[in-house]
């Protein structure tokens, strides 16, 4: 009985330890499901959130990357010695990044890069470091990041390229096409040389290096397909023809073409060789067949050619024409100040009564609305020449003075006009600020040195 009841007993205690075993396989188990469930809701929500994604941008705002940042805080914080501490905190920097909360995806990228340098997410943190460096122009900063993550494999064209857009922003040209040519030695998809060909043309230009932005903005369009792109790079083109002053070759590249925003850019073609009644033509015909904005340009561009042949009441029409197509636009609010200014012209053309007045106002026109000091100084000159015993007389001779000393810098030319104000107005005002500006202009013994 003794041994049996023994038996009993053993076997009743294995039982139990059985039955703690399974349980506490059991509670693993649910820990461990319930650990991996939400790394992979955080990764799943990661994914549905990258589906937005275009280019390194979020095109459509999206919750996905808030959900991802939320079950990944919680791998981290319930189970911060788990494998996928890493993958989380990738997760939820460049979820950061995406929301555009620059400050937090860094802190998170940085900190992966600090504590898990083995992580296969290294690079990927490196990439979005200069990504978000960049966003906040912090363009020192980006290009180390991008530097060091252009070493691995992955990464280099996307880094290089990305260098690329810093370098543009930061201005630094050099830098740029030193990257830029390096890149275009790689194997590019049409859309990566694209984007490259595009930033080493644009600094080409910027630096007024013309004969190469020819060439690779010439090159870009032959890599481009759609046609609305297609048209900014020829209008591109045509503007570096007229940059380098190659006229006829602007022409033949404009020809044929039948879009209204080349037409408008043959007119100013025909503007600069001189062939104002041709441009007058092409204009007209851009401001009759064109959309709102570019018609208020064009009638704008009529009107400058009709107030420079002092053509006032055709170029108050077509400035009026210019305002109707769209007033709102540049040339439809400078057209509008235009043309209220000819309107002042016009009625102190026409003025009866006290010419010395309306001549004198005429030359102010010209030099404060019109920043023209070269016709103001004629305008300025009828004033005295006309109308010498006039208040207004001393006032012109001393504008004109001011004018040649000031903008001109004709120091003879100002000594006369002083000599002349002196002698013609010796007891007005402007006569005594006359003799302060001839004391202060003249060189006194010693100041040779």
């Amino acid at each position: 009985m003794r041994l049996g009841f023994n038996k009993i007993m053993v076997n009743s205690t294995s039982s139990v330890l059985r039955l703690k075993i399974v349980g506490f396989i059991y509670i693993l188990l649910a820990i461990s499901c319930a650990y991996f469930n939400t790394f992979y809701n955080a990764q799943s929500y990661y994914r549905k959130g990258m589906k937005r994604v275009t280019n390194d941008t979020l095109k459509v705002d999206s919750e996905d990357f808030d959900k991802t940042i939320e079950k990944s805080i919680a791998v981290i914080v319930k189970y911060p010695n788990s494998r996928y501490v890493d993958d989380a905190l990738f997760m939820m920097g460049s979820s950061y990044y995406y929301k555009g909360d620059y400050s937090r995806a860094l802190e998170k990228l940085d900190f992966l890069c600090l504590n898990y340098p083995e992580s296969k997410f290294y690079d990927d943190a490196l990439y979005y470091k200069g990504l978000s460096y960049y966003q906040q122009l912090k363009f020192a900063q980006a290009i180390i990041a991008l530097k060091e993550a252009m070493l691995s494999k992955q990464f280099k064209i996307k880094s290089m390229i990305m260098l690329c857009c810093v370098y543009f922003k930061d201005g630094n040209y050099s830098a740029l096409t030193e990257v830029a040519e390096n890149l275009l030695k790689e194997r590019l998809n049409s859309k990566e040389r694209s984007w490259v060909l595009q930033l080493i043309a644009e600094a080409q230009f910027n630096q007024e290096s013309y004969v190469d932005a020819l060439r690779f903005f010439n090159e870009l369009l032959v890599l481009t397909r759609v046609k609305e792109t297609k048209q900014k790079l020829k209008l591109k083109i045509a503007e570096i023809y007229l940059e380098m002053e190659e006229y006829e070759k602007c022409r033949s590249f404009l020809e044929n073409e039948k879009n209204p925003e080349f037409k408008s850019i043959l007119a100013d073609l025909h503007v600069e060789l001189g062939d104002i009644k041709k441009a007058k033509e092409i204009y007209f015909d851009v401001a009759t067949n064109s959309v709102s904005d570019l018609a208020a340009q064009a009638f704008y561009k009529l009107a400058e050619l009709c107030r420079d042949e002092d053509s006032l009441e055709l170029a108050i029409a077509y400035y009026d024409s210019s305002v109707n197509k769209s007033a709102m636009s540049e040339h439809g609010v400078e057209s509008k100040k235009m043309a209220d200014v000819l309107r002042r012209i016009d009625v102190l053309a026409k003025e009866t009564e006290n010419l010395d007045r309306a001549q004198f106002l005429l030359a102010e026109i010209y030099f404060v609305d019109f920043d023209d000091p070269e016709r103001a100084l004629i305008e300025y000159q009828k004033v005295y020449t006309d109308f010498p015993s006039s208040e207004w007389a001393p006032k012109a001779l001393y504008a004109q003075l001011w004018i040649t000393n000031n903008i001109f810098e004709d120091d003879s030319l100002a000594s006369l006009l002083t000599n002349d104000l002196l002698t013609k107005y010796p007891g007005s005002e402007y006569a005594k600020s006359a003799v302060n500006f001839l004391e202060k202009n003249t060189v006194q013994p010693g100041d040779e040195e």
